[in-house]
């Protein structure tokens, strides 16, 4: 689907309305995408803060620089060095005093974003299962090593993926599961250029404040021609940020129109949100250009 990114508006686009099509989360191995372990990707990280590459010496990871990067509980943690600090602290114990830069200030919103309750839908919520049944046949194309950034539940989310793929997931959090995934920010992924044939944001964009450079380093880390895929929701009124404690964004689809610019649209679905009327899903696929 070619779209004119200056006269194209997404409420254009047809409506689907398979709003009460469930699908339950697929427990045959064979159906869905296998997990990727550490021994396949070790060489393929990177420093977020040098850019240089990671060495797995048998216990932690290092650049040929001296930089040093811990595995905790078995999960490379790659954020970057100035924000370690703030991984998994309770907003109580950060000190606005303590603020000394510009970054310290992005880590500290970001801090209290996550503070703000409840980050993700609970996974027997109807809503969530539609998202679940929404990202299967999106990602239905999808083939190759996937990178999947927020990917929450890296055991549950692999299975919207089909067997077709390898699947990472990374999340800024050392909290929630054991499950393997990269420990890192979306803004700062730990990955050498060009590692992997798709990436995704599955509802997940809205929760990183920096979307352009998120996207932006989606596409470093992506092979040229590589899958984009995103689902998010696009709000065309009563969007204040004031009443929302949890996201950073209620994307228009102008902006995220903008943020893909070193991208072309594939495919775009329209989805009802919740019966709403100010806000509808959007679920596309783009490739590098």
């Amino acid at each position: 689907m070619t779209m004119d990114w200056l006269r194209t508006s997404w409420r254009d686009v047809e409506v689907d309305e398979s709003d009460d099509l469930l699908e339950p989360v697929l427990d045959d191995p064979a159906e869905h995408a296998c997990a990727v372990e550490f021994g396949q990707i070790s060489g393929k990280l990177i420093s977020p803060d040098s850019g240089l590459p990671l060495h797995f010496n048998g216990v932690d990871l290092s650049t040929n620089s001296g930089e040093l990067f811990p595995i905790d509980n078995r999960l490379p943690v790659l954020l970057p060095q100035a924000a370690r600090h703030f991984a998994d602290r309770n907003i109580e114990t950060l000190s606005i005093g303590s603020i000394k830069s510009a970054f310290d200030q992005y880590l500290y919103l970001c801090a209290v974003k996550n503070a703000g309750g409840e980050l993700n839908t609970p996974f027997d919520d109807p809503w969530y299962k539609r998202h679940l049944f929404r990202s299967r046949v999106l990602l239905a194309t999808a083939r190759g090593l996937v990178l999947d950034i927020g990917c929450d539940s890296p055991d549950l989310s692999r299975r919207m993926f089909p067997p077709s793929c390898e699947y990472l997931g990374i999340e800024p959090s050392l909290g929630r599961s054991e499950q393997f995934r990269v420990v890192g920010m979306a803004e700062f992924l730990p990955f050498a250029e060009a590692t992997f044939d798709c990436v995704s944001f599955l509802t997940s964009l809205d929760h990183v404040f920096d979307y352009h450079t998120a996207i932006a380093e989606a596409a470093r880390v992506l092979k040229p021609g590589g899958k984009l895929y995103l689902a998010t929701l696009i709000w065309t009124e009563s969007a204040e940020l004031y009443r929302d404690a949890i996201h950073f964004h209620h994307f228009r689809d102008y902006e995220i129109q903008g943020a893909l610019r070193g991208f072309s649209i594939a495919h775009i679905k329209r989805y009802g949100w919740k019966g709403d009327r100010h806000r509808f899903g959007v679920y596309l696929e783009a490739t590098k250009l």
